[in-house]
């Protein structure tokens, strides 16, 4: 995925035939400025409103998954919250990555080897947009396990155990590093800024380049999570599950399978407008930087924080765990707020009853 500029606008050099390059946009009227500075800090907030919300929400989607342990035993969990946690690191790198919380020219840049890591880490946006692709992978996978385990279920246990899940998890995050690796090349620390380095390949190379990057990391495994879906919703009456599960089971296995299905599409639908303003840029058919291209990019980054909302409207077990996450805490409160009452109450009658004493010696000695 190209980089999202919130302040910068890029465009092909026809003439070298290099990456897109970046450069200042200016306007002779102050009013275009001032129209322009009050756009950025908009989505400067709302990039900062997106950061918070993911963070917060997919640390609390975990958090229930950690006090339950019982469900990271089902396979669909594990890879539920293996995306929620990238989703969290999704709302960590946001305010990391200039242009986004933070504008390019106000962001500091470290010096020496931290400045060089950090142009080729967090300017560059490999970080960022690792994230991304390696959330839409990990809804394939999904799509994949549940295909199995309604279509499958005899070879269901073999493919998914705890093992199994783990190595399939792993591979997609190597893979999704190595598949945008060239990005890492793409930027370095010039004194105290970053500066964008000419790719050695030419304009037939950077069109290559991102329609491979854009198949393989977006349209098809999008492909693939649909047919998948669209296939168990067009056959689950006559499938494996639904012949040998009872009526409860059936319902709990639809509506699980809604929420992955909603997920799938919420992700897809989100990513779409950036991902392909980005495919058809090399060919002059869309402008990276342009507002189309940037409310895309708003809409990528706000996928990170949809899909804790999707598991607790449309998923009653995942529902229950966070009710009882904020009933435990509010008891644990209210136990708390108790104690001490009582504390000062008992305080209150030691003080008492030693003044009652007191003074009961003191009126027994003036009768004597």
């Amino acid at each position: 995925m190209h980089e999202h500029l919130p302040h910068r606008a890029v465009k092909m050099d026809a003439d070298n035939n290099k990456f897109p390059q970046m450069q200042n946009i200016s306007t002779p009227n102050p009013a275009n400025n001032d129209e322009n500075s009050q756009a950025a800090k908009a989505r400067e907030a709302m990039f900062g409103v997106i950061a918070a919300l993911s963070f917060l929400l997919n640390f609390l989607f975990c958090f229930v998954m950690i006090r339950k342990p019982a469900m990271l035993k089902k396979p669909h969990n594990i890879l539920l919250f293996s995306l929620a946690i990238t989703d969290l690191l999704t709302g960590i790198f946001l305010p990391l990555t200039p242009g986004y919380v933070v504008s390019i020219a106000s962001f500091p840049v470290p010096r020496a080897l931290g400045g060089e890591i950090f142009c080729r880490v967090f300017t560059s946006r490999y970080a960022l947009f690792t994230m991304g692709k390696v959330s839409i992978l990990k809804v394939t996978c999904l799509a994949i396990e549940r295909w199995y385990c309604i279509f499958r279920p005899m070879v269901y246990k073999r493919y998914f155990t705890r093992k199994r899940l783990f190595l399939y998890i792993l591979a997609i995050w190597v893979s999704t590093c190595l598949l945008q690796i060239n990005k890492f090349f793409e930027w370095k620390l010039s004194g105290s800024k970053c500066s964008k380095v000419k790719a050695p390949y030419g304009k037939m190379g950077t069109q290559a380049m991102i329609i491979i990057y854009s198949l393989i990391g977006f349209y098809i495994p999008c492909l693939i999570a649909w047919a998948s879906f669209a296939h168990i919703s067009l056959l689950f009456k006559t499938s494996p599950m639904a012949r040998c599960y009872g009526e409860r089971q059936r319902a709990q296995q639809k509506a699980l399978l809604r929420m992955c299905a909603l997920t799938s599409i919420t992700l897809t639908l989100c990513w779409l407008p950036a991902q392909t303003i980005y495919i058809l840029s090399p060919f002059g058919i869309t402008k990276i930087g342009s507002p189309l291209h940037r409310t895309g990019g708003i809409l990528a980054m706000l996928n990170s924080c949809l899909n804790p909302l999707i598991y607790w409207l449309t998923n009653r077990e995942y529902r229950d765990g966070l009710f009882e996450l904020f009933k435990f805490v509010k008891i644990k409160s209210f136990h708390t707020r108790s104690y001490s009452l009582e504390h000062q109450m008992s305080a209150l009658g030691s003080s008492t009853s030693s003044r009652l004493s007191q003074l009961s010696r003191i009126s027994m000695d003036t009768g004597k």
